[in-house]
């Protein structure tokens, strides 16, 4: 069996419900926790703001305690834990506490029977390398401006059975390559002539119908904003499969898990509309924004029919309902509309001024 130096260096991954985080060990000390700064945020009442650390040391990662809440391990409070295959450690108590999994994970030079079996699963030929094939980056980079250029979403993909969701993501941060059917099937949605993926992966330019026209110049500012709206869109995408893993809004869970869905959109479409403001407004920015405001829009909406929906939710349905911007809202409710931004924000208001907005809720509905 390899050793751990001839393999790589292991990545860590840590699993909180259905949302999964990788640290890798280059990058040091990371934190585990509340925080919105935290390296890795977990946003449980369960957990302090800097619960734990987790420390890549001689090739072994470990998870140590900070916080004051307690860690538990198998029953037992620990103040640390070496991870080994996967670990569960629940905290704030150890039987119904948050759990979060830690598994390690480690670039193999053999193939195994195990991992034939998930790339089959997953639709992929090439499984993840610590060391990425240029070809396949850009094939994978390729298809994902494709989809988004016919705004297709990763969800519909995976919902109309041509690719796996974690598959997807896979090929287009170019980690790994998809069996030959799956890149048909793909080629077939993006309208490219078979063969295209290929093609790129072997340096060539996309098909004909993949693109008629040459690609406008690009201004001086034009740069950052380009990798600014790529990076939004790559995070959308992910809110996308988010929401679409989420349980249906009577499911008690349903609330909780939106929460930190909305609080990365709501980042996101930060994000964009202060790049707008400091660069030129591009095709690419503008449509980033689009997305990101929809898929707020979907959840905001659907979050407002659950059972206990907060005030943030059950405002913003009603103000659409009754087609309301911000201003004409305050303005009905007889408060600022920096009040209604911060009350869709999720922020804590001062009672009388929550009091008020419930009141106009209610004569909306």
């Amino acid at each position: 069996m390899p050793s751990a130096e001839s393999v790589g260096p292991a990545l860590l991954v840590v699993h909180s419900g259905d949302t999964s985080h990788a640290i890798a060990p280059g990058r040091g000390v990371v934190t585990i926790g509340r925080d919105p700064h935290a390296g890795v945020r977990i946003d449980d009442p369960h957990m302090s703001e800097a619960q734990v650390q987790a420390i890549s040391d001689d090739g072994q990662w470990r998870i140590v305690d900070n916080g004051t809440n307690g860690m538990f391990v198998d029953g037992r409070r620990e103040s640390s834990v070496t991870v080994s295959d996967k670990t569960i450690v629940r905290f704030g108590d150890p039987t119904g506490g948050k759990a979060l999994t830690f598994e390690v994970v480690r670039p193999s030079s053999s193939p195994e029977p195990q991992r034939d079996e998930q790339r089959q699963a997953e639709g992929s030929d090439d499984s993840p390398t610590s060391e990425p094939d240029p070809g396949m980056v850009r094939a994978g980079a390729a298809a994902a401006a494709r989809r988004r250029e016919l705004d297709i979403s990763q969800r519909s993909l995976a919902a109309d059975g041509i690719i796996n969701a974690g598959a997807l993501i896979a090929f287009e941060k170019g980690r790994s390559w998809p069996r030959e059917r799956t890149r048909a099937k793909l080629e077939e949605v993006l309208q490219w002539p078979a063969g295209t993926i290929a093609r790129i992966r072997q340096g060539e330019q996309a098909g004909p119908q993949a693109s008629t026209e040459a690609p406008p110049q690009a201004g001086p500012s034009d740069g950052p904003a380009s990798l600014i709206a790529q990076a939004v869109a790559a995070a959308d995408d992910t809110c996308d499969l988010a929401i679409a893993a989420l349980p249906p809004p009577e499911d008690p869970a349903f609330i909780q898990r939106a929460a930190p869905i909305l609080a990365d959109l709501r980042q996101l479409e930060t994000v964009v509309v202060q790049a707008m403001r400091i660069s030129r407004i591009t095709p690419e920015l503008i449509k980033a924004l689009g997305a990101v405001r929809r898929h707020r829009d979907e959840l905001m909406t659907l979050g407002a029919t659950a059972p206990g929906a907060p005030l943030a939710q059950r405002l913003y349905a009603a103000r659409r309902r009754a087609n309301l911007s911000t201003l004409e809202t305050a303005q009905a409710a007889g408060v600022a509309e920096e009040i209604i931004v911060r009350a869709e924000a999720e922020e804590t208001l001062p009672a009388e001024t929550a009091d008020a907005i419930e009141a106009l809720i209610s004569q909306i509905n």
